[in-house]
């Protein structure tokens, strides 16, 4: 409180300076980038803050200096900073500083409701060249907020334990319910988090982007997937758009169990086929079966040098082999690999894990997130050295 009335003293003091050094409007405008400003819902008493942006622009051909910010409308719910975030320069900065013409600067504004309900407000900024003179007044910046007692979210169940599932295979799903409490909720996102989080998948995910009326409710699934043996755990925490309100998180945990034995998997041959992916990498194709692994076909590919043209003219080809095989894949890598991914994009299609099988040899087992169509993707494995990230086609 006594930092708002520190800043409501300056705003005074600033105007009544502005009012004796009059001057001629500058050629030009201070025109407002940013669309009127809602903050949204958040919680009374403190509790929930949030601070938006006012980015400015200086079509005036003078360097420019903020000199003084006017609300009006609720000002006490609303707080503008002529420091904090703030790179509008001040007549503090200096005789030289200033926003150059054509030039951004931005405006910080910081809401803590203490109103109850929807309340409103304007901001006037008011900028002038380092000499006082032709200064230039925006116009009024829409301001909205809501302040909101906080309320109530629910899981059921609040936590989730998963039997021994081999690493590299999937649990059963399971379905948390999420329940609203007194006041409309708007549902931003599901976070996955904790110490083992990419073991864990969430399957359907019915309740983010949802906006939840009272006692409403929405459902998501959840999968074990370890990556690693032994006890995993993770936690889903749910984020809402109601600013200051706590938010319930579940827990998660499983233990990852030893890889399954591939039980003399058969190959079957196939013709050569011309090179769809780099050397060392491999194309997957979904299992009509219902088991956790997918139906792989792996292509080889080696270089040699042929004769191209004149005797002595030789150039290197690559030379590929395709087979399918069920299960498990076994391929050339050149650093140690512990986890891979299947990806297109931002979307994650396949989880596998990778170990070793003698010198440079590794066994690659894929579980399938998504459904995988024809078309190229990114099998991305984790080493100790970074990411390395291969070629894969789908047929």
């Amino acid at each position: 409180m006594a930092s708002r009335k520190l800043a409501s003293a300056t705003i005074v003091a600033i105007v009544a300076m502005l009012i004796c050094a009059s001057g001629a409007s500058a050629a030009g405008t201070v025109a407002v980038l940013t669309p009127p400003l809602d903050f949204g819902r958040a919680v009374l008493g403190g509790a929930g803050t949030v601070t938006k942006d006012v980015e400015l622009y200086n079509s005036t051909a003078s360097t420019l200096q903020l000199t003084a910010m006017q609300l009006s409308g609720a000002i006490s719910d609303f707080v503008p900073s002529f420091a904090n975030g703030t790179t509008c320069p001040t007549p503090d900065a200096g005789q030289t500083a200033g926003v150059l013409p054509g030039a951004t600067c931005i405006v910080t504004v910081t809401y803590t409701p203490a109103t109850l309900g929807p309340v409103s407000g304007s901001l006037d900024m008011t900028f002038c060249p380092a000499d006082g003179s032709a200064c230039v007044i925006t116009s009024n910046v829409s301001l909205t907020g809501e302040g909101v007692h906080a309320d109530t979210l629910s899981l059921s169940p609040v936590q989730l334990t998963f039997a021994s599932t081999p690493v590299g295979s999937s649990s059963r799903t399971q379905t948390v319910t999420l329940t609203n409490g007194a006041a409309p909720m708007a549902i931003n996102a599901l976070a996955l988090g904790g110490t083992a989080p990419n073991d864990f998948v969430i399957t359907h995910d019915g309740c983010t982007g949802a906006d939840l009326s009272p006692a409403a409710s929405c459902t998501f699934n959840i999968r074990f997937t370890p990556t690693h043996t032994g006890t995993r755990a993770a936690t889903v925490t749910v984020l809402g758009a109601t600013a200051g309100n706590a938010y319930p998180t579940l827990t998660l945990s499983g233990v990852g169990a030893g890889l399954r034995a591939n039980a003399g998997a058969k190959t079957t041959p196939t013709r050569p086929t011309r090179p769809t992916t780099r050397p060392g990498s491999a194309g997957t194709k979904p299992s009509g079966s219902g088991g956790p692994f997918d139906d792989v076909e792996l292509v080889t590919c080696r270089a040699v040098t042929v004769k191209h043209g004149h005797a002595s003219h030789r150039v290197k080809v690559l030379r590929c082999t395709a087979r399918r095989v069920q299960h498990t894949v076994t391929f050339t890598a050149d650093a140690a690999t512990t986890r891979a991914t299947i990806t297109r994009g931002a979307i994650v299609f396949a989880r596998g894990w990778a170990t070793s099988r003698g010198v440079n040899r590794w066994q690659l087992m894929t579980h399938r997130l998504r459904p995988l169509r024809p078309g190229p993707y990114t099998l991305m494995l984790r080493t100790r050295h970074g990411m390395r990230r291969l070629s894969l086609r789908v047929t």
